[in-house]
């Protein structure tokens, strides 16, 4: 009995200081977060409950042999013993990843530091082990030693948990699809837009940008009816650093969402924010965690809705991100070993173009002017074969393959593509035929592309070559005035807010936005210039020779540039600090200007130079050439200057913030490969 004893209040103080973890846990999700729902708590006062039951035992075990040892040990120490031994591990785990990730950008917690937190450790068990047993010996908490005053607590705890996760709260957090904007509060002539931003798309996948593979078809007939950038740079190459950018007209070192612990702040004025104020009903579709709610993306949008991966055991969204959710999919994945489903990554094209045709109908029947946001994630890994066959290839089980694998991960790019193409050509179809299509702004792009060995590497978010940051920008305008008009010059992902924006008549755009209408009057002056008509052939005969030669001299007068189209190129930056990379890089009349920090882990070159008009596979690189044609002084001091220009516009005060990343959003992001490791998070 002496024996259970020991085992039991080893458990007891063990499942309580898991409960307590793991609600703590669902309060920084819930107040970090914003998912809009509570379901987090009694998940947590259940799952943690039950992992710091079984972790609680196996120290009572060992209170049972040093009773055997030690006869004074008391009841209360052996409670306060199993607390801690539940509680300092997980702790410890968790600081440990927070300051890795927050402090030292994943570089590793120096020897030091880890010192000083195993110290401030030690010195708080011992504090716990002390007032743990006076307090469980003289006050009436000693009726946590007893079963019934334990699972009274613990009762309680779930109780209060459970009434406050399920309790009648407030709006739907999706909001609403429809809400009451009409039309007539927006200015006249504004149109109606649709973004839609295809995620990992890279540019030369599309028949447009010079594909021969017969991928795009839909995509190509598009471009036919709109302007097509030919030179379109997004300013990061993994999703949440380049959202921010699209939706803040502003670079990463000014919007401050560059790392993966921080959010988008409030601070930032989004392009939802800019609409919604210029009376639009705007609808949000994320399909990837990276740019949710619970990195604070949803700032704008009277609808916002999360393309969510299924879920399992009935959670929600909140429930999803903790820690031992990811026990349960655990089992899930191993029950379904060798056998993978797309939407247990993300929701397939299909599904979210469903969904925006339920937006765009419900807002059309409300009379509304809207602006809708759809992500689309097929050509992100894992990459499935098509039609669904439970085959796949991800960058979580197959992080580094082998370069003679190149072709089997294409051929399944090249599917996923096809696939998003031919789904998206039925959206554009329904939209015609819905009446929705003619007068509305429909602009398709991508937030970063995809590296198949051009560099030695694979995936996404570690480089700034432009297999990762030169991608599709498609705008059909209202009306298809401009209609298969093909623009030569350089533009930049921020270049889309404020472009929008002026075609929805928004008078005045934040002064911390950084772009410009990529339609200015110099732009569309000169792309009219560039696809006026042909002169017709000159008549025969020496009168028709002289009316020929004045045509052509008209002709040839109206042809000619307004604005060089080497002038009317857009110097674009972009920055990577990703898994201890840290990358800047300059695009600048033609010339490319890339520098990475000294024994960074891809090993890529400290500085590389390219002139991307001839060399636009960036092969030969002209650093160690003195830059070749290209001027390695100005392109310097043009990216210091650039990155210093957004520091100081930026509306975020310092560094920016973090989010804490439970691990069940770690594992998301692992399994579309923005991790590398999720044992500090999870736990292990």
């Amino acid at each position: 009995m002496e024996m259970l004893r020991r085992i039991w209040l080893g458990a007891a103080g063990g499942m309580l200081a898991g409960t307590l973890v793991g609600l703590g846990e669902a309060m920084v999700i819930l107040t970090s977060s914003a998912t809009g729902e509570y379901q987090a708590l009694v998940y947590a006062s259940v799952l943690y409950a039950c992992i710091g039951l079984g972790m609680g035992v196996g120290v009572g075990v060992g209170l049972a042999v040093l009773g055997k040892l030690w006869k004074k040990l008391s009841d209360p120490l052996a409670w306060a013993l199993g607390f801690v031994g539940v509680f300092t591990p997980l702790g410890l785990v968790i600081t440990r990843y927070v300051v890795n990730k927050v402090v030292y950008a994943e570089a590793g917690v120096p020897g030091s530091t880890m010192l000083a937190i195993l110290g401030g450790f030690a010195v708080f068990g011992l504090l716990v082990l002390w007032l743990g047993s006076v307090l469980l010996s003289r006050t009436p908490l000693k009726a946590l030693l007893k079963p019934k005053g334990h699972f009274a607590a613990y009762g309680a705890l779930v109780g209060l948990s459970a009434i406050y996760s399920f309790a009648p709260g407030g709006e739907d957090p999706a909001g609403t699809m429809a809400p009451a904007k009409p039309a007539k509060d927006t200015p006249e002539g504004a149109p109606d837009v649709v973004l839609v931003v295809v995620d990992t798309m890279r540019a030369d996948y599309i028949g447009t940008y010079g594909n021969t593979d017969g991928l795009t078809p839909n995509i190509d007939k598009l471009a036919a009816e709109s302007v097509v950038f030919e030179q379109y740079v997004t300013q990061a190459s993994w999703t949440r650093a380049s959202f921010a950018s699209l939706y803040t007209s502003a670079p990463p070192s000014s919007h401050k969402s560059k790392l993966k612990v921080q959010p988008l702040l409030d601070e930032n004025e989004t392009l939802a924010e800019v609409m919604s104020a210029r009376g639009y009903a705007t609808g949000g579709m994320p399909n990837n965690i990276n740019v949710t709610r619970s990195f604070n993306f949803q700032q704008g949008f009277d609808w916002f809705e999360y393309q969510a991966p299924s879920y399992i055991a009935g959670a929600a969204e909140s429930s999803a991100q903790l820690s031992m959710y990811n026990v349960l999919r655990k089992v899930r994945d191993t029950l379904t070993a060798g056998s993978y489903t797309v939407t247990d990554y993300y929701q397939p094209a299909e599904v979210a173009l469903d969904r925006a045709r339920s937006f765009i109908k419900s807002n059309k029947d409300a009379d509304n002017r809207w602006f809708l946001v759809i992500h689309l994630m097929e050509p992100h890994d894992p990459y499935f074969s098509h039609p669904y066959d439970g085959n796949a290839v991800g960058r979580a089980w197959r992080p580094n393959p082998d370069p003679s694998e190149a072709d089997e991960l294409k051929g399944l790019y090249r599917g996923e593509v096809k696939h998003m193409d031919t789904e998206l050509g039925k959206f554009i179809d329904w939209m015609k035929a819905e009446g929705a299509w003619d007068d509305t702004l429909f602009l398709l792009t991508a937030d970063h592309g995809e590296e198949f060995q051009e560099h030695g590497g694979w995936w996404h978010g570690i480089t700034l070559y432009d297999e990762q940051i030169h991608v599709p920008l498609i705008v059909k305008t209202p009306g298809a005035t401009e209609q298969g008009w093909r623009v030569p010059w350089q533009v930049r992902e921020i270049d889309v807010a404020p472009t929008i924006a002026t075609f929805a008549k928004v008078d005045a755009l934040p002064p911390t936005w950084m772009g410009a209408d990529i339609f200015d009057s110099d732009a569309r002056s000169t792309m009219a210039a560039l696809h006026a008509p042909k002169p017709p052939p000159a008549p025969e005969g020496e009168a028709g020779d002289e009316a020929g030669d004045a045509a052509g001299e008209g002709a040839a007068a109206a042809a000619e540039p307004v604005i060089s189209i080497e002038t009317l190129g857009r110097v674009a930056i972009a920055e990577q600090d990703f898994e201890g990379n840290k990358i800047d890089a300059i695009r600048k009349g033609g010339c490319k200007y890339i520098r990475t920090n000294e024994g960074n882990p891809r090993g890529l070159p400290t500085l590389a130079v390219f002139d991307v008009k001839t060399d636009i596979t960036e092969q030969k690189n002209l650093a160690e050439a003195g830059g070749g044609g290209c001027d390695l002084a100005d392109l310097e001091a043009n990216l210091d200057g650039a990155i210093t220009e957004a520091k100081m516009n930026s509306p975020v005060e310092g560094e920016g913030g973090v989010v804490d990343i439970s691990c069940d959003e770690c594992q998301r992001l692992l399994m579309l490969g923005y991790m590398s490791d999720c044992s500090a998070s999870c736990g292990k």
